[in-house]
């Protein structure tokens, strides 16, 4: 425990001017005036047929599309249940939606740790140290951005074994599947394991098996506007493609909320579809918008449900 400890302070020294607050600021700006001008180009040239695929969106594909995002966010909310009873400290379920509301809608303010930021002072403020606080964050993002990464690999796994030019039979997709299950297994019990609290194998399957639903939900939610637009895409490349994405997303400092990364690499796991790029392009798109008011009705939707008081432990 205490040699990969210090690897990662290592890593973390090695990194630090890289990551000072400078370069992230700088990095922000530069990546949002290219992915502005990115999609300004784009939607000049493609305006008569973007606005053609967007007329063909009913009002049910759009409001469904929102729907599965609020029940993954409320899924993502039961997990940090998990992890901030991990970290010392048990919260209802109404408690946790709504701290996890209230965080995850300032994750579009520039400057990247205001996420951060807002979770650590709702947790201090219902009772948990800062360092449990800060610990409990830090075990949610990389639990977060390995299972997506992880679920993503898995619902994938029958494209990678073609893109390998390997057999798509079932016994190669399970051994696939085996394969990174098995890998993913052991790095959630080792992130636990560095928050210096002991994680039981329980919490491990719980966590794994929260990670799944969370992307089957947000998954749902870019398939229901591919589908609408009669894309070839299964539902579950669509739900692994954008696991991918979102998993990518997370990592990237320097996109508020995910913003482009999460799309192109989203994109690039959708590569191996006859669906038009084009299609696929307004379909994220619609899903990007749909995922902001997602946001805030759920945080509407947290306010009817905020505790008055400070929970008990």
């Amino acid at each position: 425990m205490i040699d990969v400890k210090n690897w990662v302070a290592k890593i973390r020294q090695t990194f630090a001017p890289l990551l000072s607050e400078r370069v992230r600021n700088v990095a922000k700006v530069v990546w949002m005036v290219l992915v502005t001008i990115f999609v300004a180009r784009y939607m000049v040239r493609n305006w008569d047929s973007i606005a053609d695929t967007f007329s063909s969106f009913s009002a049910a594909v759009l409001i469904a599309t929102v729907i599965v995002t609020i029940a993954g966010k409320v899924v993502i909310s039961i997990h940090s249940q998990l992890i901030t009873k991990l970290n010392g400290r048990q919260f209802t379920l109404r408690e946790s939606f709504w701290m996890y509301s209230a965080s995850d809608l300032v994750k579009y303010i520039p400057g990247g740790l205001w996420n951060a930021l807002a979770r650590v002072r709702l947790y201090t403020n219902m009772g948990m140290t800062t360092t449990s606080s800060a610990k409990a964050f830090a075990l949610e993002k990389y639990w977060m951005v390995l299972g997506a990464l992880a679920t993503g690999a898995i619902f994938l796994s029958g494209d990678i074994a073609q893109r390998l030019g390997w057999s798509s039979s079932a016994p190669v997709v399970i051994a696939v599947c085996v394969f990174f299950a098995g890998i993913w297994t052991l790095a959630t019990w080792v992130g636990g394991r560095l928050t210096g609290n002991p994680v039981v194998p329980l919490a491990v399957l719980r966590s794994m098996g929260e990670q799944v639903t969370i992307a089957v939900f947000l998954g749902l939610g870019v398939w229901i506007p591919l589908a609408a637009v009669d894309s070839d895409i299964s539902v579950f490349v669509a739900i692994g493609a954008f696991s991918v994405g979102r998993g990518l997303g997370y990592v990237a400092v320097f996109a508020p909320a995910g913003i482009g990364v999460r799309e192109v690499v989203t994109l690039w796991a959708l590569g191996g579809s006859s669906t038009s790029s084009q299609v696929m392009v307004v379909a994220l798109a619609v899903n990007r918008v749909m995922t902001f008011i997602a946001d805030v009705a759920s945080f509407g939707l947290s306010l009817s449900v905020k505790p008055r008081s400070n929970s008990t432990n």
